[in-house]
């Protein structure tokens, strides 16, 4: 069994990482790091002001929070839904961590999300299905774990942990309930 220190939580806009993520650190009793409010902090901007700078200036924050993120202690990590468009971010990740794909329907992140919240969706929900078009095959080839999230949040959390416990030494401390 191959051992991981991180959970590395990648998928669409809206398709639930970050409440997935926080579920998880729980579960685990770890940290958890949404990776937007990260580049915030670090950049003192927000994910909007940086993109009107151009989406490479986003981007290279991005790759610099992987960096740092890969170095912190034992965490569950939401990243954003573009982390996967540049390889060396999930090469950075995937020596730390264990990638997993929350694979959400669009017709579900539609009926969950404010697409105008979200800075590549401003053009409306056509534009969500252009991304998901781009991005699965990067998603699927990234990942280590891709996990389908349609139905509950509960559902999804353990089905990450069986998918987790079946495939990895993931050694944070289990919380009792």
């Amino acid at each position: 069994m191959i051992n991981k220190e991180k959970v590395i939580l990648i998928g669409m806009p809206g398709s639930g990482k970050t409440t997935i993520g926080k579920l998880l650190s729980q579960e685990y009793n770890c940290s958890f790091c949404d990776m937007d409010d990260y580049i915030n902090k670090i950049s003192q901007k927000s994910i909007a002001e940086l993109f009107l700078e151009g989406e490479d200036v986003f981007r290279n924050y991005e790759t610099q929070a992987c960096r740092e993120l890969s170095a912190s202690d034992k965490t569950v990590v939401s990243t954003g839904g573009g982390v996967i468009k540049k390889d060396i971010n999930i090469e950075i990740l995937k020596e730390v961590g264990i990638i997993l794909f929350i694979n959400r329907p669009i017709e579900k992140i539609l009926e969950d999300i404010n697409i105008n919240s979200r800075p590549l969706l401003q053009d409306g929900k056509e534009k969500l299905y252009n991304l998901y078009n781009e991005r699965i095959n990067l998603y699927k080839n990234a990942a280590d774990i891709e996990i389908l999230n349609d139905k509950s949040l509960n559902d999804a959390v353990y089905n990450i942990k069986n998918a987790i416990n079946k495939n990895f030494k993931f050694e944070f401390n289990e919380k009792i309930i």
